[in-house]
């Protein structure tokens, strides 16, 4: 089993010059016969793992220098041969920089190994090239230490605090180097001579050097260890912290566990998977509540290893540099480096992701960093510091806290952005005002982090000219070619020809512009009359969020605050519904209520479907006192705790009961009301007990909803109201019949009946 594992893998490694003189032909050198390596030897010979100095001899004397040492360590990591030459591909330019040029042309592609896998670090390969030690010979304790890290028993060599030796020769081995050689010790891996000896500070021959290589490989095989490479790495994750574990009869286990960042989630683990601790193969004994683990997932979710890793440490600090790979902390005035892979959960405002979130650019000021056990970032959680956003300028709106801008991205998505008084705002270079004039234009915007949505400095390009909007059609029988698109801003339909050197991409991908399909939504840059740039996007994209308010008109507005903390809008035509469902059924728009979670698909800019999950109400109390000011409404709400807390109900919180809106003003002292919270702010209220003695309503039509036998409608004061009509008549101004399915978007009505609790339920319905 363990010559099949690297039978394939060694093939094609590339060994270093005094390892190639000549390839070994068979197993048998006739100067090892009889040697007390020769077993070893002829092993890892006939794997292609080492080979002679000649067609018939292998110099078991010979001495190893530190670079032939080292990668024969690059050999026990596992790491595939096309894995590794992507490995030497990314290192080459820096390995370059380090190695001298005749060592470069034989050793990179194993030193880039060495370098990935943690055998050797930056600093010290060029610490070693500066002193000439790379080709000098290498001292049995450093040799210990960069097999060690081979085998990725780093953490573990790091973490003992008692390492106790038997060596007669104990106290000559270094200090630090002393973990590193008890384990391999304990592993087997070296041993003493005839007087018991280690001999540190002594140099390796190729013998021993190949018996010990054969020892690790061996040792790796029985213990399941192999180097695990985050960037070369695809598979899906979740991690934590475990809080509790549960065997079951089945043979899986049950854990559920918290990221800082993530929240609590549980998983089985099949019997069968892979267990690792401080990276050996272990069972799931080693499953403790407090330890951090990592879940590795398949294509179809299910685990398929976990790694454990210790406990967290929590620190905190303020950055002093930071790159997608790594980011420094200075804490309590330390300055502390830690490295980011894709095996670290980040968050940067309120979105929670992977490293690609973070900007180099952004200005995080702080970081709050949790690491485990074997020394690895777990997560990171930044602060401070801004996002980048630009588009095109669709709306400009002028409010008390500054102007609302809304942005159309280049894939068509809109987001609302706060433009605050004194943010910083330029107009084509220079210091100027955003205006209404400035629609159509290209914005680029620096956004915070922590306050999503608002925008701390704002760069206008008024010079250039952009339309947006599906693509209509292209034609290429014509020269110059021609793009038809329905312009977003004035809705009419606008051809231009495509000039000789224009640009196209599709997705962020650049394409022919014979590639540019219909339907797909495209940003076109206009110069001369003609489109230099065409940036399309699918004509679907997916927004999802929370649902922040509804403001029921036609069109009607539903406004969707991101994970990003920005809030993105969406018009809906009232007479060209999408689809709608709520809880995985069925439902229409009239049913969606602040707080939901909500998933929006637009299709070729309009909205297609809506899929949205109810929010939990949080807190259920009385109303003790209603107050109406221009605002809208306040409430004081006691709790069965003797607590008691006030509300305020803007025509931005979904009013409802039995499911369907009614109107803020009716809210009256002793209702029973549940509250949907979000922080301090009310997004939610449903009531019961209450009732009013209105026998009328008028207004005007919103929507229709044949299966509830509902009709929702905006009442004069532009409040929206859910009224019954499951035993209403319908009739029109003139006395003629007609029927629920008749009433259209925006025909005014006036409803006769009575309020059931807060629910209106018609008896007749009067077409105006």
């Amino acid at each position: 089993m363990k010559a099949k594992r690297f039978a394939a893998l060694w093939l094609a490694v590339v060994l270093t010059m005094s390892l190639l003189v000549v390839p070994a032909g068979a197993v048998s050198f006739t100067d090892m016969q009889g040697h007390w390596a020769q077993e070893d030897v002829e092993y890892l010979a006939g794997l292609g793992i080492v080979k002679g100095t000649s067609a018939t001899t292998f110099a078991p004397a010979q001495k190893m220098t530190a670079c032939e040492a080292l990668l024969f360590c690059s050999r026990a990591t596992g790491v595939s041969a096309a894995d590794k030459k992507q490995i030497a591909a990314d290192w080459a330019e820096q390995l370059k920089e380090i190695l001298p040029e005749d060592v470069y042309d034989w050793a990179e592609e194993e030193m880039a190994v060495c370098l990935e896998t943690g055998i050797i670090s930056v600093t010290e390969l060029e610490a070693m090239c500066s002193s000439e030690a790379l080709l000098k010979s290498i001292t049995r304790e450093n040799l210990a230490m960069y097999l060690v890290r081979a085998m990725q028993l780093d953490a573990m060599a790091g973490n003992l605090t008692t390492y106790p030796m038997n060596f007669a020769d104990t106290a000559s081995i270094s200090q630090v180097l002393r973990p590193y050689v008890y384990l391999l010790n304990t592993y087997g891996i070296v041993q003493g001579n005839a007087a018991n000896e280690f001999m540190p500070q002594g140099s390796l021959t190729r013998a021993e050097m190949a018996t010990m290589l054969r020892r690790t490989i061996d040792f790796m095989d029985e213990q399941g260890i192999y180097a695990e490479l985050p960037a070369y790495t695809d598979y899906a994750w979740v991690g934590g912290v475990i809080d509790t574990v549960t065997s079951s009869s089945s043979g899986a286990t049950l854990i559920t566990i918290t990221g800082n960042l993530t929240g609590t989630s549980s998983i089985s683990l099949p019997a069968n998977v892979a267990i690792y601790e401080n990276n050996i193969r272990t069972t799931a004994t080693a499953l403790r509540a407090g330890q951090y683990i990592r879940v590795n997932l398949d294509d179809k979710g299910a685990p398929q290893s976990a790694r454990l890793g210790g406990a967290l440490t929590s620190m905190s600090g303020s950055i002093t540099s930071i790159e997608q790979d790594s980011v420094t902390v200075s804490v309590n005035g330390v300055s502390k480096r830690l490295d980011i892979d894709r095996f670290t959960r980040v968050q940067v405002g309120q979105t929670v992701g992977d490293q690609t979130l973070i900007d180099a650019e952004a200005g995080y000021t702080q970081a709050q960093c949790w690491v485990d056990g074997m020394g690895h970032l777990a997560e990171l959680k930044l602060s401070g510091g801004t996002q980048s956003a630009d588009g095109i300028l669709t709306g400009v709106e002028n409010t008390a806290a500054g102007q609302t801008l809304t942005v159309t991205a280049f894939d068509g998505q809109r987001t609302q952005y706060t433009l605050v008084s004194g943010a910083g705002v330029t107009i084509n270079g220079k210091t100027g005002t955003i205006t209404v004039s400035n629609k159509g234009d290209y914005v680029s915007l620096r956004v915070s982090n922590d306050d999503g949505g608002k925008v701390i400095s704002a760069s206008v390009d008024s010079v250039s000219d952009y339309v947006q909007g599906p693509v209509k059609s292209i034609t290429f029988t014509k020269d110059p070619y021609e793009i038809t698109v329905e312009d977003n801003l004035s809705g009419r339909t606008r051809t231009y020809p495509i000039a000789d050197d224009a640009v196209a991409r599709y997705d962020g991908e650049e394409i022919s512009v014979k590639n540019v399909t219909r339907n797909s939504f495209a940003t076109l840059q206009i110069s001369g009359g003609e489109a230099v740039l065409l940036d399309t996007y699918p004509g679907s994209t997916t927004t999802k969020g929370v649902i922040e308010s509804i403001t029921y008109a036609n069109p009607t507005i539903l406004a969707v605050r991101t994970a990003q903390g920005t809030t993105a809008s969406f018009s809906i035509d009232l007479t060209d519904l999408p689809d709608v469902e709520r809880d995985g059924k069925t439902s229409s728009i009239d049913k969606l209520r602040s707080g939901d979670s909500v998933t929006v698909t637009v299709r070729y800019n309009e909205v297609y479907e809506i899929e949205a999950t109810s929010q939990n109400a949080t807190l259920t109390g009385t109303i003790t006192r209603v107050v109406q000011d221009t605002a809208g409404v306040s409430i004081e709400v006691s709790f069965s705790d003797g607590s008691s807390e006030t509300y305020q109900v803007t025509e931005s919180v979904s009013v409802s009961q039995d499911g369907s809106l009614v109107s803020l003003y009716v809210l009256k002292p002793n209702d029973i009301v549940a509250l949907t919270v979000s922080g301090d702010e009310l997004v939610a209220v449903e009531i019961s007990g209450s009732t009013s003695s209105a026998t009328q309503v008028t207004g005007t039509v919103l929507v229709t909803n044949t299966k509830d036998e509902t009709l929702m409608i905006s009442l004069e004061d532009g409040t929206p109201l859910t009224v019954d009509v499951s035993d209403a008549s319908f009739v029109s101004t003139s006395g003629s019949s007609y029927s629920l399915s008749k009433l259209k978007a925006d025909d005014r009505v006036q409803i006769y009946g009575q309020y059931s609790g807060n629910r209106f339920a018609a008896t007749l319905v009067v077409k105006q």
